[in-house]
């Protein structure tokens, strides 16, 4: 099975704003940072929840392979 879809469920994510990517293994699991929009990593890879994400001004979206 594919890495991004599991039974719906979208676990690689772009911030639509900054271009930043984001992993969620889980369905409503935490999101980890993976890479900046640069390709450096980021300056923490702590998981967050979605909320905390969108209250920072977050936008997410399922990326493009």
């Amino acid at each position: 099975m594919d890495r991004a879809v599991s039974g719906g469920h979208v676990r690689d994510l772009v911030d639509v704003r900054s271009g930043d990517t984001f992993d969620q293994p889980r369905p409503f699991g935490p999101v980890t940072p993976v890479r900046m929009a640069d390709g450096s990593p980021p300056p923490s890879q702590r998981p967050r929840t979605w909320e905390h994400l969108t209250a920072s001004g977050r936008e997410l979206r399922p990326a493009r392979p």
